[in-house]
Protein backbone atom coordinates (compact mmCIF):
# COMPACT_ATOMS: atom_id res chain seq x y z
CA UNK A 1 0.00 0.00 0.00
CA UNK A 2 1.44 3.39 -1.04
CA UNK A 3 0.13 6.96 -0.98
CA UNK A 4 0.15 8.65 -4.41
CA UNK A 5 0.53 12.43 -4.56
CA UNK A 6 -1.94 13.54 -7.22
CA UNK A 7 -2.20 17.25 -6.38
CA UNK A 8 -2.64 19.30 -9.59
CA UNK A 9 -2.08 16.20 -11.76
CA UNK A 10 -4.62 15.28 -14.41
CA UNK A 11 -6.95 12.50 -13.32
CA UNK A 12 -9.77 11.36 -15.60
CA UNK A 13 -12.85 9.50 -14.34
CA UNK A 14 -14.77 7.87 -17.18
CA UNK A 15 -18.29 7.23 -15.96
CA UNK A 16 -19.79 9.70 -13.50
CA UNK A 17 -22.88 7.83 -12.40
CA UNK A 18 -23.24 6.29 -8.95
CA UNK A 19 -20.12 4.12 -9.39
CA UNK A 20 -17.89 6.93 -10.63
CA UNK A 21 -19.32 9.37 -8.08
CA UNK A 22 -17.91 7.28 -5.21
CA UNK A 23 -14.45 7.27 -6.81
CA UNK A 24 -14.62 11.02 -7.40
CA UNK A 25 -15.44 11.60 -3.71
CA UNK A 26 -12.44 9.45 -2.78
CA UNK A 27 -10.10 11.35 -5.13
CA UNK A 28 -11.18 14.91 -4.25
CA UNK A 29 -9.11 15.23 -1.03
CA UNK A 30 -5.94 14.58 -3.10
CA UNK A 31 -6.76 17.82 -5.05
CA UNK A 32 -6.01 16.56 -8.56
CA UNK A 33 -6.98 18.34 -11.78
CA UNK A 34 -10.08 16.18 -12.05
CA UNK A 35 -11.94 15.57 -15.31
CA UNK A 36 -15.18 13.55 -15.30
CA UNK A 37 -16.70 12.27 -18.55
CA UNK A 38 -20.24 10.89 -18.80
CA UNK A 39 -23.29 11.70 -20.99
CA UNK A 40 -25.54 11.34 -17.91
CA UNK A 41 -23.65 12.34 -14.74
CA UNK A 42 -25.19 12.00 -11.29
CA UNK A 43 -26.69 15.06 -9.54
CA UNK A 44 -23.77 15.08 -7.08
CA UNK A 45 -21.22 15.26 -9.91
CA UNK A 46 -23.17 18.15 -11.48
CA UNK A 47 -23.06 19.88 -8.09
CA UNK A 48 -19.28 19.37 -7.82
CA UNK A 49 -18.85 20.90 -11.30
CA UNK A 50 -20.94 23.90 -10.27
CA UNK A 51 -18.68 24.36 -7.24
CA UNK A 52 -15.64 24.36 -9.52
CA UNK A 53 -14.16 21.23 -7.94
CA UNK A 54 -13.91 19.31 -11.22
CA UNK A 55 -14.30 19.68 -14.98
CA UNK A 56 -17.19 17.77 -16.55
CA UNK A 57 -17.68 16.65 -20.17
CA UNK A 58 -21.25 15.45 -20.76
CA UNK A 59 -20.52 13.13 -23.67
CA UNK A 60 -18.78 9.86 -24.46
CA UNK A 61 -15.05 9.58 -23.92
CA UNK A 62 -12.58 9.71 -26.82
CA UNK A 63 -8.83 8.86 -26.83
CA UNK A 64 -7.75 12.53 -26.90
CA UNK A 65 -9.50 13.13 -23.55
CA UNK A 66 -6.93 10.90 -21.86
CA UNK A 67 -3.84 12.68 -23.17
CA UNK A 68 -1.58 13.85 -20.31
CA UNK A 69 -3.52 11.97 -17.63
CA UNK A 70 -1.59 10.57 -14.67
CA UNK A 71 -4.46 8.27 -13.70
CA UNK A 72 -7.57 7.08 -15.53
CA UNK A 73 -10.42 5.63 -13.47
CA UNK A 74 -12.90 3.63 -15.55
CA UNK A 75 -16.34 3.35 -13.95
CA UNK A 76 -18.62 2.42 -16.85
CA UNK A 77 -19.86 -0.93 -15.54
CA UNK A 78 -19.34 -2.34 -19.06
CA UNK A 79 -16.46 -4.84 -19.38
CA UNK A 80 -16.04 -4.42 -23.15
CA UNK A 81 -16.00 -0.62 -22.84
CA UNK A 82 -13.53 -0.94 -19.96
CA UNK A 83 -11.13 -2.95 -22.15
CA UNK A 84 -11.23 -0.35 -24.91
CA UNK A 85 -10.77 2.65 -22.59
CA UNK A 86 -7.96 0.92 -20.67
CA UNK A 87 -6.10 0.38 -23.96
CA UNK A 88 -6.49 4.07 -24.84
CA UNK A 89 -5.31 5.11 -21.37
CA UNK A 90 -2.14 3.01 -21.51
CA UNK A 91 -1.32 4.31 -24.99
CA UNK A 92 -1.57 7.80 -23.45
CA UNK A 93 0.90 6.73 -20.70
CA UNK A 94 -1.66 6.74 -17.90
CA UNK A 95 -2.10 4.31 -15.00
CA UNK A 96 -5.44 2.50 -15.01
CA UNK A 97 -8.01 1.68 -12.36
CA UNK A 98 -11.11 -0.13 -13.60
CA UNK A 99 -13.87 -0.36 -11.01
CA UNK A 100 -15.07 -3.94 -10.40
CA UNK A 101 -12.76 -5.17 -13.19
CA UNK A 102 -9.58 -6.16 -11.28
CA UNK A 103 -7.84 -7.85 -14.24
CA UNK A 104 -7.68 -4.48 -16.02
CA UNK A 105 -6.27 -2.58 -13.03
CA UNK A 106 -2.72 -1.31 -12.67
CA UNK A 107 -3.68 0.07 -9.24
CA UNK A 108 -6.64 -0.12 -6.89
CA UNK A 109 -8.17 2.93 -5.22
CA UNK A 110 -9.14 2.26 -1.61
CA UNK A 111 -12.17 3.55 0.20
CA UNK A 112 -10.90 6.09 2.72
CA UNK A 113 -11.80 7.38 6.17
CA UNK A 114 -10.50 10.81 7.15
CA UNK A 115 -9.95 11.88 10.74
CA UNK A 116 -8.10 15.17 10.78
CA UNK A 117 -4.64 14.72 9.21
CA UNK A 118 -5.06 10.93 9.24
CA UNK A 119 -6.40 9.03 6.25
CA UNK A 120 -7.31 5.37 6.69
CA UNK A 121 -7.45 3.33 3.49
CA UNK A 122 -9.72 0.29 3.12
CA UNK A 123 -9.12 -1.97 0.14
CA UNK A 124 -9.98 -5.49 -1.01
CA UNK A 125 -7.39 -5.27 -3.83
CA UNK A 126 -10.19 -4.99 -6.35
CA UNK A 127 -11.95 -8.18 -5.24
CA UNK A 128 -15.14 -6.43 -4.08
CA UNK A 129 -15.30 -2.61 -4.23
CA UNK A 130 -18.75 -2.68 -2.62
CA UNK A 131 -17.25 -4.65 0.27
CA UNK A 132 -14.51 -2.04 0.74
CA UNK A 133 -17.10 0.74 0.79
CA UNK A 134 -19.27 -1.18 3.29
CA UNK A 135 -16.27 -1.73 5.58
CA UNK A 136 -15.39 1.95 5.38
CA UNK A 137 -18.93 2.86 6.48
CA UNK A 138 -18.77 0.46 9.42
CA UNK A 139 -15.30 1.63 10.50
CA UNK A 140 -16.43 5.25 10.21
CA UNK A 141 -19.15 4.48 12.76
CA UNK A 142 -16.60 2.91 15.13
CA UNK A 143 -13.88 5.56 14.90
CA UNK A 144 -14.81 8.41 17.19
CA UNK A 145 -14.66 11.81 15.51
CA UNK A 146 -12.45 12.99 18.40
CA UNK A 147 -9.67 10.83 16.97
CA UNK A 148 -9.15 13.74 14.58
CA UNK A 149 -8.28 15.85 17.65
CA UNK A 150 -5.63 13.32 18.64
CA UNK A 151 -4.00 13.40 15.20
CA UNK A 152 -4.17 17.18 15.04
CA UNK A 153 -2.34 17.46 18.37
CA UNK A 154 0.15 14.89 17.06
CA UNK A 155 0.80 17.18 14.11
CA UNK A 156 1.22 20.20 16.40
CA UNK A 157 3.60 18.27 18.68
CA UNK A 158 5.77 17.31 15.72
CA UNK A 159 5.89 20.91 14.48
CA UNK A 160 6.83 22.16 17.97
CA UNK A 161 9.63 19.62 18.28
CA UNK A 162 10.91 20.42 14.80
CA UNK A 163 10.97 24.16 15.49
CA UNK A 164 12.99 23.56 18.67
CA UNK A 165 15.41 21.22 16.89
CA UNK A 166 14.50 18.27 19.13
CA UNK A 167 12.38 16.15 16.77
CA UNK A 168 13.28 12.58 15.95
CA UNK A 169 11.20 9.59 14.88
CA UNK A 170 11.19 7.73 18.18
CA UNK A 171 8.12 5.57 17.66
CA UNK A 172 8.17 4.00 21.12
CA UNK A 173 8.18 7.40 22.82
CA UNK A 174 5.34 8.64 20.60
CA UNK A 175 3.31 5.49 21.19
CA UNK A 176 3.82 5.19 24.95
CA UNK A 177 3.82 8.86 25.97
CA UNK A 178 1.53 10.54 23.49
CA UNK A 179 -0.71 8.34 21.35
CA UNK A 180 -1.61 5.70 23.96
CA UNK A 181 -2.72 8.22 26.61
CA UNK A 182 -4.41 10.36 23.93
CA UNK A 183 -6.31 7.30 22.67
CA UNK A 184 -7.42 6.52 26.22
CA UNK A 185 -8.64 10.11 26.56
CA UNK A 186 -10.70 9.78 23.37
CA UNK A 187 -12.22 6.49 24.51
CA UNK A 188 -13.17 7.94 27.90
CA UNK A 189 -14.78 11.00 26.33
CA UNK A 190 -12.04 13.33 27.62
CA UNK A 191 -10.57 14.61 24.34
CA UNK A 192 -10.00 18.01 26.00
CA UNK A 193 -7.18 16.32 27.96
CA UNK A 194 -5.16 15.75 24.78
CA UNK A 195 -3.81 19.31 24.81
CA UNK A 196 -2.29 18.72 28.26
CA UNK A 197 -0.93 15.33 27.15
CA UNK A 198 0.73 17.01 24.17
CA UNK A 199 2.33 19.70 26.35
CA UNK A 200 3.72 17.11 28.79
CA UNK A 201 5.03 15.02 25.91
CA UNK A 202 6.76 17.91 24.14
CA UNK A 203 8.27 19.32 27.35
CA UNK A 204 9.76 15.97 28.33
CA UNK A 205 10.88 14.82 24.91
CA UNK A 206 14.57 15.54 25.48
CA UNK A 207 14.62 12.75 28.08
CA UNK A 208 12.82 10.28 25.83
CA UNK A 209 15.88 8.90 24.12
CA UNK A 210 16.02 5.53 22.37
CA UNK A 211 17.58 3.06 24.76
CA UNK A 212 14.86 3.11 27.40
CA UNK A 213 13.87 -0.48 28.16
CA UNK A 214 11.00 -1.93 26.23
CA UNK A 215 9.26 -5.15 27.20
CA UNK A 216 9.10 -8.80 26.29
CA UNK A 217 6.04 -11.00 25.84
CA UNK A 218 6.77 -14.72 26.07
CA UNK A 219 3.94 -16.22 24.03
CA UNK A 220 2.99 -19.88 23.68
CA UNK A 221 1.93 -20.51 20.08
CA UNK A 222 0.06 -23.73 20.80
CA UNK A 223 0.61 -27.10 19.13
CA UNK A 224 0.06 -25.90 15.57
CA UNK A 225 -2.68 -24.13 13.66
CA UNK A 226 -3.09 -20.37 13.79
CA UNK A 227 -6.49 -20.67 15.48
CA UNK A 228 -5.08 -22.47 18.51
CA UNK A 229 -3.19 -19.49 19.94
CA UNK A 230 -4.83 -17.76 22.91
CA UNK A 231 -6.66 -14.45 22.49
CA UNK A 232 -4.09 -12.78 24.76
CA UNK A 233 -1.25 -14.21 22.68
CA UNK A 234 -2.82 -12.90 19.47
CA UNK A 235 -3.18 -9.44 21.04
CA UNK A 236 0.49 -9.43 22.03
CA UNK A 237 1.48 -10.30 18.45
CA UNK A 238 -0.74 -7.51 17.11
CA UNK A 239 1.23 -4.99 19.22
CA UNK A 240 4.72 -6.37 18.51
CA UNK A 241 7.67 -4.40 17.18
CA UNK A 242 9.88 -7.50 16.92
CA UNK A 243 8.91 -11.20 16.77
CA UNK A 244 11.46 -13.94 17.50
CA UNK A 245 9.79 -17.19 16.48
CA UNK A 246 10.45 -20.93 16.67
CA UNK A 247 10.22 -23.31 13.73
CA UNK A 248 7.32 -25.12 15.46
CA UNK A 249 5.13 -22.00 15.55
CA UNK A 250 2.63 -21.91 12.67
CA UNK A 251 4.07 -19.46 10.06
CA UNK A 252 0.56 -18.02 9.58
CA UNK A 253 0.79 -16.59 13.11
CA UNK A 254 3.33 -14.07 11.84
CA UNK A 255 0.52 -12.46 9.83
CA UNK A 256 -1.03 -11.38 13.15
CA UNK A 257 1.94 -9.06 13.77
CA UNK A 258 1.99 -5.55 12.24
CA UNK A 259 3.50 -5.42 8.76
CA UNK A 260 6.26 -3.16 10.02
CA UNK A 261 7.27 -5.59 12.78
CA UNK A 262 10.69 -7.21 12.44
CA UNK A 263 10.36 -11.00 12.10
CA UNK A 264 13.39 -13.06 13.16
CA UNK A 265 13.48 -16.88 12.85
CA UNK A 266 15.35 -18.48 15.76
CA UNK A 267 14.26 -22.08 15.29
CA UNK A 268 16.20 -24.94 16.80
CA UNK A 269 16.26 -28.66 16.16
CA UNK A 270 18.44 -31.66 16.82
CA UNK A 271 21.94 -30.63 15.75
CA UNK A 272 21.05 -27.25 14.20
CA UNK A 273 19.68 -23.80 14.93
CA UNK A 274 20.38 -20.80 17.12
CA UNK A 275 22.20 -21.16 20.42
CA UNK A 276 20.06 -20.27 23.43
CA UNK A 277 22.53 -17.55 24.43
CA UNK A 278 22.16 -15.93 21.00
CA UNK A 279 18.35 -15.88 21.33
CA UNK A 280 18.59 -14.27 24.76
CA UNK A 281 21.02 -11.65 23.46
CA UNK A 282 18.61 -10.70 20.67
CA UNK A 283 15.71 -10.44 23.11
CA UNK A 284 17.72 -8.15 25.39
CA UNK A 285 19.13 -6.07 22.54
CA UNK A 286 15.79 -5.25 20.92
CA UNK A 287 13.95 -4.69 24.21
CA UNK A 288 16.77 -2.44 25.44
CA UNK A 289 16.13 -0.21 22.43
CA UNK A 290 12.54 0.30 23.51
CA UNK A 291 10.86 -2.37 21.40
CA UNK A 292 8.00 -4.63 22.39
CA UNK A 293 9.53 -8.03 21.65
CA UNK A 294 7.32 -11.10 21.29
CA UNK A 295 9.12 -14.40 21.80
CA UNK A 296 6.82 -16.85 20.00
CA UNK A 297 7.41 -20.43 21.12
CA UNK A 298 5.66 -23.60 19.97
CA UNK A 299 3.29 -25.18 22.49
CA UNK A 300 3.68 -23.68 25.96
CA UNK A 301 6.86 -21.67 26.70
CA UNK A 302 7.44 -23.41 30.04
CA UNK A 303 7.00 -27.04 28.93
CA UNK A 304 10.46 -28.12 27.71
CA UNK A 305 10.65 -24.67 26.13
CA UNK A 306 13.49 -22.98 28.06
CA UNK A 307 11.14 -20.11 28.73
CA UNK A 308 12.37 -19.72 32.31
CA UNK A 309 15.91 -19.11 31.06
CA UNK A 310 14.67 -16.28 28.83
CA UNK A 311 12.66 -14.75 31.68
CA UNK A 312 15.72 -14.87 33.95
CA UNK A 313 17.90 -13.25 31.26
CA UNK A 314 15.39 -10.41 30.82
CA UNK A 315 15.04 -9.81 34.56
CA UNK A 316 18.83 -9.71 34.91
CA UNK A 317 18.77 -6.69 32.58
CA UNK A 318 15.79 -5.03 34.26
CA UNK A 319 13.41 -5.73 31.37
CA UNK A 320 9.78 -6.56 32.24
CA UNK A 321 8.42 -9.85 30.91
CA UNK A 322 4.83 -10.95 30.42
CA UNK A 323 4.32 -14.72 30.17
CA UNK A 324 1.34 -15.77 28.05
CA UNK A 325 0.79 -19.53 28.31
CA UNK A 326 0.03 -21.64 25.27
CA UNK A 327 -1.72 -24.95 24.70
CA UNK A 328 1.01 -27.52 25.33
CA UNK A 329 1.19 -30.24 22.69
CA UNK A 330 1.49 -32.71 25.59
CA UNK A 331 -2.19 -32.11 26.35
CA UNK A 332 -3.64 -30.77 23.13
CA UNK A 333 -2.16 -33.22 20.60
CA UNK A 334 -3.72 -36.28 22.30
CA UNK A 335 -7.01 -34.39 22.67
CA UNK A 336 -7.02 -33.43 18.98
CA UNK A 337 -6.40 -37.11 18.18
CA UNK A 338 -9.38 -38.13 20.32
CA UNK A 339 -7.32 -39.55 23.21
CA UNK A 340 -8.11 -38.83 26.84
CA UNK A 341 -4.80 -39.24 28.64
CA UNK A 342 -6.61 -39.44 31.98
CA UNK A 343 -9.53 -41.71 31.05
CA UNK A 344 -10.29 -42.91 34.58
CA UNK A 345 -11.16 -46.40 33.36
CA UNK A 346 -7.67 -46.89 31.96
CA UNK A 347 -5.26 -44.41 33.53
CA UNK A 348 -4.73 -42.96 36.99
CA UNK A 349 -2.73 -40.01 35.67
CA UNK A 350 -0.11 -38.98 33.15
CA UNK A 351 3.53 -37.99 33.00
CA UNK A 352 5.28 -35.87 30.38
CA UNK A 353 8.87 -36.69 29.44
CA UNK A 354 11.40 -35.36 26.93
CA UNK A 355 12.53 -37.71 24.20
CA UNK A 356 15.89 -35.93 24.23
CA UNK A 357 16.59 -37.61 27.58
CA UNK A 358 15.65 -41.14 26.55
CA UNK A 359 19.26 -42.28 26.75
CA UNK A 360 20.00 -40.71 30.11
CA UNK A 361 19.22 -41.75 33.66
CA UNK A 362 16.84 -38.80 34.06
CA UNK A 363 13.73 -40.90 34.63
CA UNK A 364 12.71 -43.78 36.87
CA UNK A 365 11.81 -46.13 34.04
CA UNK A 366 10.80 -48.88 36.47
CA UNK A 367 8.19 -46.58 37.99
CA UNK A 368 6.96 -45.46 34.56
CA UNK A 369 6.56 -49.09 33.49
CA UNK A 370 4.91 -50.15 36.76
CA UNK A 371 2.41 -47.37 37.43
CA UNK A 372 -0.90 -47.17 35.57
CA UNK A 373 0.00 -43.86 33.98
CA UNK A 374 -0.18 -42.52 30.44
CA UNK A 375 3.29 -41.52 29.28
CA UNK A 376 3.49 -38.57 26.87
CA UNK A 377 6.88 -38.12 25.23
CA UNK A 378 7.66 -34.84 23.49
CA UNK A 379 10.49 -34.40 20.98
CA UNK A 380 10.73 -38.18 20.64
CA UNK A 381 10.49 -38.63 16.85
CA UNK A 382 14.18 -39.59 16.69
CA UNK A 383 14.33 -41.46 20.02
CA UNK A 384 11.00 -43.33 20.08
CA UNK A 385 12.66 -46.75 19.82
CA UNK A 386 14.87 -45.91 22.81
CA UNK A 387 11.86 -44.83 24.87
CA UNK A 388 10.03 -48.05 23.96
CA UNK A 389 13.02 -50.26 24.79
CA UNK A 390 13.55 -48.50 28.12
CA UNK A 391 9.94 -49.16 29.12
CA UNK A 392 9.96 -52.78 27.95
CA UNK A 393 13.25 -53.48 29.75
CA UNK A 394 11.68 -51.99 32.89
CA UNK A 395 8.72 -54.37 32.71
CA UNK A 396 6.12 -52.73 30.49
CA UNK A 397 3.99 -55.07 28.36
CA UNK A 398 5.22 -54.93 24.77
CA UNK A 399 1.60 -55.04 23.57
CA UNK A 400 0.90 -51.65 25.16
CA UNK A 401 -0.53 -49.19 22.64
CA UNK A 402 1.51 -46.27 21.29
CA UNK A 403 0.04 -43.35 19.33
CA UNK A 404 2.13 -40.93 17.27
CA UNK A 405 0.45 -37.61 16.47
CA UNK A 406 2.27 -35.53 13.86
CA UNK A 407 1.63 -31.79 13.22
CA UNK A 408 -1.32 -31.69 15.61
CA UNK A 409 -3.84 -28.95 14.93
CA UNK A 410 -2.77 -28.36 11.32
CA UNK A 411 -4.03 -29.58 7.95
CA UNK A 412 -1.09 -32.05 7.92
CA UNK A 413 -2.11 -33.72 11.19
CA UNK A 414 -1.42 -37.47 10.99
CA UNK A 415 -1.94 -40.22 13.55
CA UNK A 416 -0.31 -43.65 13.56
CA UNK A 417 -0.81 -46.37 16.20
CA UNK A 418 1.64 -49.10 17.04
CA UNK A 419 2.57 -51.39 19.95
CA UNK A 420 5.61 -50.85 22.17
CA UNK A 421 7.20 -53.92 20.58
CA UNK A 422 6.80 -52.47 17.07
CA UNK A 423 8.14 -49.08 18.11
CA UNK A 424 11.13 -50.65 19.86
CA UNK A 425 12.03 -52.37 16.59
CA UNK A 426 11.00 -49.78 14.02
CA UNK A 427 11.01 -46.40 15.79
CA UNK A 428 8.68 -43.53 14.93
CA UNK A 429 7.15 -43.68 11.44
CA UNK A 430 6.56 -39.90 11.32
CA UNK A 431 8.83 -36.88 11.24
CA UNK A 432 9.07 -33.98 13.66
CA UNK A 433 7.02 -32.46 15.25
CA UNK A 434 5.42 -35.61 16.66
CA UNK A 435 3.95 -36.34 20.08
CA UNK A 436 4.24 -39.92 21.38
CA UNK A 437 1.48 -41.24 23.68
CA UNK A 438 1.98 -44.57 25.47
CA UNK A 439 -0.56 -46.44 27.56
CA UNK A 440 -3.86 -48.25 27.81
CA UNK A 441 -5.73 -45.12 26.66
CA UNK A 442 -4.35 -45.63 23.14
CA UNK A 443 -6.14 -48.92 22.43
CA UNK A 444 -8.67 -48.96 25.26
CA UNK A 445 -7.24 -52.19 26.68
CA UNK A 446 -6.02 -52.39 30.26
CA UNK A 447 -2.53 -53.88 30.28
CA UNK A 448 -1.23 -56.29 32.91
CA UNK A 449 2.21 -55.33 34.15
CA UNK A 450 4.69 -58.17 33.75
CA UNK A 451 6.29 -59.62 36.89
CA UNK A 452 9.71 -59.62 35.27
CA UNK A 453 11.21 -57.16 32.79
CA UNK A 454 10.73 -58.20 29.18
CA UNK A 455 13.13 -57.69 26.30
CA UNK A 456 11.98 -56.90 22.80
CA UNK A 457 12.95 -60.30 21.51
CA UNK A 458 11.07 -62.11 24.30
CA UNK A 459 7.71 -60.60 23.40
CA UNK A 460 5.63 -62.18 20.68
Amino acid sequence: MVAWRLAKKKVVVVGAGSIGEAKIETLLPAEPALLAIDPSPSPRVLELEAEGRLELLQRRVCPLDLRGAELVVIATGDHEANIRIARWARLAGATVNAVDDPDLCDVTIPAVIERGPATIAVTTNGATPAGARFLREKLSELLDADIAVMFEHGRLARNELRSSGRYRYDYHAWRDRFFSPAWDAVESGSASEISRIRTTFVDGFTNQIPGAAGRISLVGAGPGGVDLITVRGARALAAADVVLYDRLADPALLDLAPRAALRIPVGKGKGFGYAQSSIEQQLISHASNGAHVVRLKGGDPFVFGRGCEEVDAAHAHGIPVEVIPGLSSALSAPALAGLSITDRRLSSGFVVISGHRAGAESYDWDALARLELTVVALMAAATASQVARRLIDAGADGRTGVAFIHAAGTAEETQVRRSLNEVALEGCPLGSPTVMVIGAVVDGRAVEVAAEPRSVSAVS
